[in-house]
C-alpha cells in the first residue's frame, strides 16, 4: 500500500528547511501532521466525504420531486417493453 501525504507549499518549505538543517523534530512534527490527515481520510466513510453527501443530497431532491410520479406499468419494466423499439 501507498499513501500519500499533501502538504501545503508551507509545510513543505518548512519540511525542506528542517531536512536541510538536519531539525529531526521539526521534520518529525510537519510529517506527523501530514500523517494525521492522511489517516483522518482513510478513516472517514465515504459517505461521509463531501463529494459523497452532496451527491446523496441531489439524489434526496430528486427523489422529493419524484415521489408522486405515476409507477411504471409492469409491461414498461418488462425486457419486451423495455427492448420494444429495438425489434
Amino acid at each position: 500500500m501507498t499513501i500519500t501525504l499533501k502538504l501545503s507549499s508551507e509545510q513543505e518549505h518548512r519540511l525542506r528547511a528542517g531536512a536541510a538543517q538536519k531539525d529531526a523534530r521539526a521534520v518529525r512534527e510537519i510529517l506527523l501532521q501530514a500523517v494525521d490527515s492522511a489517516v483522518e481520510g482513510l478513516l472517514t466513510p465515504a459517505y461521509q466525504r463531501p463529494q459523497a453527501k452532496r451527491l446523496s443530497v441531489l439524489l434526496d431532491k430528486i427523489a422529493a420531486e419524484l415521489r408522486d410520479a405515476p409507477a411504471l406499468s409492469e409491461e414498461a419494466v418488462s425486457r419486451a417493453g423495455i427492448y420494444a423499439d429495438h425489434l
